[in-house]
């Protein structure tokens, strides 16, 4: 159902394809991503100096990819059905929309992660540090979310099956990278 055209049906119908073909169709993008992981350890590696002071913002890796990614997929998600449902969507219209919507959500969500980190760790520093970066990385999600579904249907590429693992990665490491440059500027 997420496909851009009909010469994509195959893609929806996984049950006739060989597993050879089914494997073939996926895994391309999931090894990049795999490269794309690495590349992210050696971000994270840049901020050796920032993680060995500050040791705390190692425990918060994980939280502050992880949202950014559940933003993106989610996002994702609704651009995939949005572009089966609607074929002659307003581009610029509908990015304007998802922007103010997870301007918002982003917003609510850095609020939130900064409130509950100050009280469970009463350092100011570290809330300002992961309000700022959930803000910043959620927000960030709007490319991988929705620009990168977009190019792969420009290129009439299946985005169900690139444009997750791709926007994951691209995901991951602005989140990281995102996250050790507040850190690094505010401490």
């Amino acid at each position: 159902m997420t496909g851009i055209h009909k010469s994509q049906v195959e893609y929806d119908s996984i049950l006739e394809f060989s597993l050879y073909k089914a494997v073939k169709h996926r895994i391309l993008w999931l090894i990049i991503g795999l490269f794309g992981g690495m590349l992210a350890a050696k971000v994270i590696g840049f901020f050796e100096g920032t993680l060995e002071k500050n040791i705390i913002l190692a425990v918060f890796i994980p939280l502050v990819v992880y949202i950014a990614d559940a933003v993106g997929t989610q996002l994702e998600a609704f651009v995939l059905r949005d572009f089966l449902s609607f074929r002659k969507l307003d581009f610029t219209k509908y990015l304007l929309k998802q922007l103010s919507i997870i301007t918002v959500i982003s917003s609510i969500l850095g609020v939130i992660v900064a409130l509950l980190s100050l009280v469970m760790y009463q350092k100011i520093s570290i809330a300002f540090i992961l309000g700022i970066a959930i803000f910043v990385a959620s927000l960030s999600s709007v490319f991988t979310g929705l620009i990168i579904p977009f190019i792969f249907r420009k290129l009439n590429k299946d985005p169900a099956s690139g444009s997750g693992p791709i926007g994951t990665i691209i995901q991951d490491i602005l989140s990281v990278s995102i996250y050790f440059v507040v850190a690094y500027l505010l401490l």
